[in-house]
């Protein structure tokens, strides 16, 4: 991963598996569901979604 920390640690970090982590990073249709955005689009919105580190 891009920060040098580990799906293995990320993992451990969020109490989850190293391959659930892995299944969400590759998933091909992204983290956001589809449904969501096909609903949020027809009701004529578009969909900003911005990571910000935090300071700290």
């Amino acid at each position: 991963m891009k920060n040098g920390t580990t799906q293995a640690q990320l993992a451990e970090d969020i109490n989850s598996t190293k391959s659930y982590v892995n299944r969400i990073i590759k998933k091909l249709d992204g983290i956001i569901n589809k449904t969501f955005v096909h609903m949020m689009g027809t009701l004529g919105y578009d969909i900003e979604l911005t990571y910000v580190k935090r300071e700290g």
